[in-house]
């Protein structure tokens, strides 16, 4: 029988449980923040269309989450955040 090579470990993989499961949370707008003795706080909203009567249309901004979480899950949230936006920026100077 063949030796199967051993699989290289990753020390920054962090295995996740749950990831099939977890909500998918879509928001326009964060109306809403505060700090509470180090507790951040967060409101995820978004905006709603819908019919009303006459055939005019209605416009609302519905919460879709509320986030609590530490300064450093804050910070660690924040520069996930950077490092996303820096993925689709467009890159600078001249194209070849």
């Amino acid at each position: 029988m063949a030796d199967i090579p051993a699989t290289e470990s990753d020390p920054s993989f962090l295995p996740i449980e749950g990831t099939m499961d977890a909500p998918i949370i879509f928001f326009e707008v964060c109306p809403t923040f505060g700090n509470n003795g180090g507790l951040v706080n967060l409101m995820l909203a978004t905006g709603l269309i819908e019919a009303a009567p006459h055939g005019k249309v209605a416009s609302r901004v519905k919460a879709v989450a509320h986030l609590r979480m530490t300064a450093a899950a804050a910070a660690n949230l924040r520069d996930t955040l950077d490092r996303a936006l820096a993925m689709g920026a467009k890159p600078e100077g001249m194209v070849n």
